[in-house]
């Protein structure tokens, strides 16, 4: 190698460092801080304090959903705590219905503090969780943690001096369920006409950050009392903007659709554990529950202290950096920064054309490197991912040991990119591939400031940092590869300090199926390492092979130890529910088998004669579904009864008693797609109609359900066409299985298990209701 070629190396080694410097600056600035210890001083709030505190509450780990005994308990030493910590209690029961035809009785636990401003009177902060649990595992995380920190907080506000506005606790039951608890809290408590903000607290695993991940509308005010009063504040509007794509809810969903604004809080590592009695207190991470206890804390005071009555619709752009500080402006700036960016960026191309610094065949072969790159990631990705498929060794949305998988797709786009800057190095050149990639960058600046602002600080960022260092070194008669090194290195480390956090986070929000995706953006967010391979193209034998050859090389090592390690384990298990469904017209029972990765286990397919289900057959089914013959049982089978029947308005009127004659805690009756059913109505309370998702979800058929179900049953109404015959399935399901299904669980293996509802035991029978 020759002398003059040493400093390029060295340059090209400082960049890889630094990059990989900010990649582990944005890993561990997420993480949470040290939880403080139980002796803490009384006006802080203690993740040590709170976790003990959840042991007492939960008292093991026994699944408590809504309706159950174990959740009466739990409310029970809810209510005991407070009353200990000086509180007056109400427990607020009333039934309530959400749009995915859920319907049930919920019991919600409420208490407040007084507010000291006569100014403020009326105007209250809410800060939520819910107690209730899945009826497959015990909810430590979900939302054992947010009750905890709940209760803690409410310790802390005794120690204080009152705050200006009145702050309203309120655990709700029945979130699992439809978010029934806040609705009844919106729907019918007087107290729900006071809130202006609201702190809501959940969970999607079992340990990680505390983000905050979802605001109201009008987030610019609250993002600043964020930023003032968070220790550590780990966010970003593109989580606000996502989170508004997906087909998630907590209860904020209902606080927003009635006005209110404010803060929604979850961590969400470890998801496969999410749902599923691993979701207990040894997993549940203390120093997760310290980082949401500081945040909600912090943003419950500020909220209650704040002046602001009503405050302007105004949103935000913002994000943090490595969790220590919080950046935001306002989202009606986007625009023009976009735009202002662009113009700096047509100058600096006009001077270097004007200066005869960079030949037009240079700037475009610049630009055709920067889609060429992306472009190859792309189908490379694909093929990755469609060959780690194949192998089963990402057959679900997540997997026991991602790392690997993960790694081979980012390393794929880290060495896409740099092959193709150095092909491109001598063709274009130095200013020819900085232009060229500087120009997609800002374009796809202005065209997302529009678009999405909140996510257009990934955009504006780098862009204004290359036009920055970009400008004055062009303005210069003649630069050295120092300056072009400069140049390219900040803009690349903007690039890569407010990309890389979210885009550590991307898996863990969504899984498997975002890995090609994340290739793309990981490609995307390194081609301002494009200009910096003009140092490697003049590199010779081993250099030459090897700059681009470590990531190709490292990439199949990735794929290869994803294909090796296991992908479910004991403590990442693949989700795998069992059911006995017994068909009381026919007397036919089945085994049910629904494998999260639509495979079934070896272990349970020599348990019994499996066959997989029909497209419809098993209504309720998500997704594939394996049946087998089983013994019946003699149960006695849920009823639909038509109580009364009138014509009115062109609408035959219907009145039905849907009850479980056996005792199970859930029951429904389902619509054909076709029937042409309206106006329902459980307990007189109206069920908001089905939106076109929610029928997605179960083939098209429309579902009513109590999972609540009280022993008198259910009263359903609602309207029929007239002259036409329906026949609806009327369904009651217990959890667990049968003693005569104990073979079938003890063949589920250790790296399986039940999630959300869990086992259950099903009854079902066809109603005809005659016109």
């Amino acid at each position: 190698m020759g002398p003059e070629r040493s400093p390029g190396i060295r340059r090209a080694a400082s960049s890889v460092l630094i990059l990989a410097g900010i990649f582990a600056l944005s890993y561990f600035g997420a993480r949470p801080p040290q939880a403080k210890p139980a002796d803490a001083p009384a006006s802080e709030f203690s993740g040590i304090r709170a976790y003990n505190l959840l042991g007492k509450i939960l008292e093991g780990d026994t699944p408590h959903p809504l309706g159950s005994q174990a959740d009466d308990a739990i409310r029970t030493r809810i209510l005991a705590e407070l009353g200990r910590l000086g509180y007056q209690t109400q427990v607020q029961t009333a039934f309530d219905c959400d749009e995915f035809g859920n319907c049930a009785t919920v019991n919600n636990v409420l208490a407040r503090t007084g507010g000291t401003d006569k100014s403020k009177q009326g105007e209250a902060v809410l800060l939520a969780a819910h107690y209730d649990s899945v009826p497959a595992g015990p909810g430590a995380a979900d939302d054992g943690s947010g009750v905890a920190v709940v209760l803690e907080i409410a310790r802390v506000l005794k120690t204080l001096p009152p705050q200006r506005r009145s702050i309203i606790l309120l655990i709700d039951e029945g979130e699992e369920m439809g978010l029934l608890g806040a609705r009844a809290f919106v729907d019918w408590h007087p107290w729900a006409r006071e809130v202006r903000s609201a702190v809501n607290l959940d969970a999607r695993g079992t340990k990680g950050a505390s983000l905050l991940f979802e605001t109201g509308s009008a987030n610019e005010w609250l993002v600043q009392l964020f930023k003032r009063s968070a220790a550590r504040p780990v966010t970003s509007s593109i989580f606000y903007d996502v989170y508004e794509h997906l087909p998630n809810d907590t209860d904020m969903s209902v606080f927003k659709a009635v006005g209110e604004q404010g803060a929604n809080f979850a961590f969400i590592g470890n998801v496969a554990q999410y749902h599923t009695p691993l979701d207990s207190l040894v997993n549940l991470s203390i120093q997760s529950t310290e980082h949401q206890g500081d945040n909600a804390l912090a943003m419950v005071l500020a909220l209650a202290n704040d002046d602001t009555s009503n405050p302007p619709e105004k949103e935000a752009v913002y994000f943090d950096q490595f969790g220590r500080h919080l950046f935001e402006w306002p989202a009606s700036r986007a625009p023009a920064i976009g735009i202002a960016s662009a113009l700096l960026l047509a100058a600096l191309l006009a001077l270097l054309f004007w200066k005869q610094r960079m030949a037009p065949r240079e700037y475009l072969s610049g630009l055709i490197a920067f889609l060429m790159a992306l472009i190859s990631t792309a189908a490379l990705a694909l093929v990755l991912y469609g060959l780690l498929r194949l192998a089963g060794a990402i057959p679900v949305d997540w997997v026991a040991h991602s790392l690997p998988a993960r790694l081979a797709f980012w390393l794929l786009a880290l060495a896409v990119v740099l092959v193709h800057g150095i092909a491109f190095a001598r063709r274009a050149r130095f200013w020819g591939l900085w232009l060229g990639v500087w120009t997609w960058w800002a374009l796809w600046g202005v065209v997302i400031s529009w678009v999405q602002p909140g996510t257009s600080y990934l955009m504006h960022v780098p862009t204004c940092v290359a036009m920055v260092v970009g400008l004055p070194i062009a303005a210069f008669r003649s630069e050295s590869a120092f300056a072009q090194w400069i140049a390219g290195i900040l803009p690349m480390v903007a690039a890569a300090t407010v990309g890389f956090a979210p885009l550590i986070m991307l898996y863990t929000a969504i899984g498997v199926p975002i890995l090609p995706v994340l290739a793309i953006l990981v490609a995307f967010f390194l081609t301002p390492l494009i200009p910096l391979c003009v140092d490697l193209s003049g590199a010779d034998g081993l250099v030459a092979v090897s700059i681009p050859g470590v990531p190709i090389l490292a990439t199949g090592l990735a794929a290869f130890a994803a294909v090796i390690v296991p992908a479910y384990s004991a403590q990442a298990p693949e989700r795998v529910n069992l059911q006995l469904w017994q068909d009381a017209d026919s007397g036919k029972a089945q085994w049910v088998v629904e494998p999260e990765s639509g495979r079934l286990p070896d272990a349970i397919a020599l348990a019994a004669s499996f066959r997989i289900a029909r497209s419809g057959e098993v209504p309720w089914a998500h997704g594939n579904a394996f049946l087998s013959d089983a013994p019946a049982i003699e149960l006695s089978a849920p009823t639909f009864t038509v109580q009364d029947s009138f014509i009115e308005a062109g609408k035959r009127h219907l009145e039905a008693l849907l009850r479980s004659e056996r005792g199970a805690p859930a029951a429904m009756v389902m619509f054909p797609p076709d029937s042409g059913v309206e106006g329902v109505r459980m307990e007189d309370v109206p069920v908001p109609p089905e939106t076109s998702r929610v029928r997605e979800l179960v083939n098209g058929w429309l579902v009513y359900r109590c999972p609540a179900v009280p022993p008198k049953g259910v009263a359903v109404s609602f309207e029929l066409p007239i002259g036409k015959p329906v026949v609806v399935t009327v369904i009651d399901h217990s959890y667990g299985l049968p003693d005569e299904g104990a073979f079938l669980a003890h063949a589920r293996p250790l790296t399986a298990v039940r999630s959300g509802e869990g086992d259950v035991t099903i009854f079902s029978r066809r109603v005809q209701l005659n016109p």
